[in-house]
């Protein structure tokens, strides 16, 4: 019996040692990757785990990676019994793939498992077949250029002159000390895409809520060191406001686990989740339905209040072209609607964020753009005024472009784009196996430093070599706008070409609202830099620590804002 026994503990040890040789990581044949990550079942995800623990910042851990094994393509082994995901830092390798091999790399598998399950029917997370461009043309006509200034700008304006009405208030109030603007600016990004896609609604709006506030409000507790933070109130947002946060945040649970699909499945559970997605949903259905009797009762069928009546308008043309009734309640157009909500006010407010800390810390550049602005609109000068949102979104100002292709650029909203190998094939050389996870960092060597030396041989034969960039490589990381001006006829044009930006992505893939996000960032950007000098901050209030979430976010934001006449 005892030799029975030893035979069947032998052969369980055998079987034991056996799967956990199975289960350790299995590198891609030449592509680097850290010598030490084989030697245990979890890779690289402790090193990942323990770096995001302290800094937040999950994106500059992969890109270190390239540095640290001095390669533009590495392999990272985050997920246990799972391929390794494949980092490239080369702007010309990203660029290849994302415009010109979209037939080898669709969009990524982790990134649904990230954040599907908010939405799981959004255009977003769908691989690009005929059903994801049957949702685009759902939401097309949101992105024409007649409703991002005609319908678009309009709200976005209005919830920037609200946000100068609160900040001045809150200037008073806190006379001089810096105040935090994180969710000031995140919930006026949120109003103003609320109203784009439900209309006006001010039952809903938080910024004229906190107006509403500090309008009464006559003092508050004051630090007596100047410099120190002011701790200031907010007034409560409505319940459904709260829940589309809610389902914001829930992101950032997932995107830090080796396991996304899995966290986000376990905080689903929980008592918030399921609250949020039931308001949510019963607030989208009453919306549909108040637009739905808009279109109904409306003699001129073209007329378009909101994204909501543009979207409706378009499923009603779908369905008379294929004979069939119009279907406004689906999972279609409700989660297309909820996408909508989150990227756009997530994406936008982050950039404003990250526009504030940098024009405040750059006091010279502030000024230059506010007095280009001011060239701008000369108009607005003379009568001392604002420009009006009309002229904001068609008057040119090269230097006011540039400083927002600037600021699109270092704020790095979107650290990494990810994609998916859908077939066999190659980057640089090294064979890519089908279902690889592909991340092409926006924070690494050939943006942010000088390139990787790479033998143009190993390229695909679809690779195009763009225009040279001429940028100091040296200070390919600061804060420099004037790096998008180029001589043209004996004067300084911008040109958007001038240098790699990657942040929306590139190709049919890319950032769906790019350029809502371009007026948004106009728009902003001209009001608050007219009405307020922002003066800088006191280092312990500057720092430019980030947080990895749904985008790459300041983990401070604070403001010392001096109102100017008009």
């Amino acid at each position: 019996m005892a030799i029975v026994y030893a035979v069947w503990a032998g052969g369980l040890g055998i079987s034991l040692y056996l799967a956990y040789r199975w289960a350790l990581p299995k590198p891609i044949p030449g592509i680097p990757y850290n010598k030490e990550a084989l030697k245990t079942v979890f890779g690289d995800a402790p090193s990942m785990v323990e770096h995001t623990s302290k800094t937040q910042e999950m994106y500059a851990w992969m890109v270190e990676q390239n540095i640290k094994l001095q390669s533009p393509i590495v392999q990272l082994f985050v997920r246990p019994l799972a391929k390794p995901w494949v980092v490239i830092s080369d702007f010309q390798e990203a660029q290849d793939i994302l415009i010109r091999r979209t037939k080898e790399f669709d969009k990524s598998i982790w990134f649904k498992d990230v954040a599907g399950a908010v939405m799981p029917e959004s255009h977003i997370f769908m691989r690009t077949t005929s059903r994801f461009k049957r949702h685009r043309r759902l939401i097309q006509d949101i992105m024409n250029p007649g409703f991002l200034h005609n319908v678009a700008a309009l709200h976005i304006y209005n919830v920037g002159q609200d946000i100068i009405q609160l900040w001045e208030q809150k200037a008073r109030i806190a006379e001089s000390r810096p105040f935090s603007i994180i969710h000031d600016v995140h919930y006026a990004a949120l109003d103003a895409i609320w109203s784009i896609i439900f209309g006006e609604d001010s039952s809903n709006n938080t910024t004229r809520a906190q107006l509403e506030l500090y309008s009464a409000m006559t003092s508050v507790d004051l630090p007596s060191d100047k410099n120190s933070e002011v701790t200031l109130p907010r007034a409560e947002s409505p319940v459904i406001v709260q829940s589309v946060m809610t389902l914001t945040q829930s992101i950032e649970a997932s995107l830090k686990s080796p396991v996304p699909s899995l966290a986000h499945w376990a905080y689903r559970q929980t008592s918030a989740m399921k609250k949020a997605f039931k308001v949510k949903e019963e607030f989208i259905q009453k919306e549909v339905q108040r637009s739905q009797q808009r279109f109904e009762e409306q003699a001129d069928k073209g007329e378009v209040r909101c994204a909501m009546d543009n979207i409706l308008r378009r499923e009603a043309i779908f369905a008379e072209k294929e004979g069939r009734k119009a279907e406004f309640h689906t999972r279609d157009i409700y989660d297309e609607v909820l996408g909508l909500l989150i990227a756009a006010h997530d994406t936008t407010s982050t950039s404003i964020l990250w526009a504030l800390k940098f024009l405040a810390d750059n006091q010279d550049i502030q000024t230059k753009l506010r007095e280009a602005l001011r060239t701008a609109h000369k108009d607005a000068v003379a009568e001392k005024r604002y420009p009006t949102f009309q002229e904001i979104v068609t008057i040119v100002s090269h230097y006011r472009d540039a400083v927002m292709e600037e600021i699109f650029r270092v704020s790095l909203t979107e650290a990494a784009v990810c994609r998916t190998s859908v077939v066999d094939t190659e980057i640089l050389g090294y064979f890519i196996p089908k279902g690889t996870e592909v991340f092409f960092m926006c924070n690494g060597p050939s943006i942010f430093s000088a390139p990787f030396v790479i033998d143009e041989a190993l390229r695909s034969p679809v690779s195009v070599k763009g225009s040279v960039c001429n940028w100091d490589a040296a200070h390919m990381a600061a804060f420099e706008p004037e790096r998008w001006l180029v001589d043209q006829n004996g004067q300084k044009v911008f040109d958007p070409s001038a240098g790699p930006l990657l942040t929306f992505s590139l190709g049919e893939r890319g950032c769906y609202g790019r350029k809502m996000a371009y007026v948004e960032m106009r728009l902003f950007l001209t009001l608050l830099v007219w009405a307020f000098e922002f003066q800088v901050c006191p280092k312990n209030l500057s720092g430019y620590e980030a947080i990895d979430k749904l985008v790459h976010a300041p983990q401070q934001c604070y403001i010392k804002p001096v109102k100017l006449s008009l």
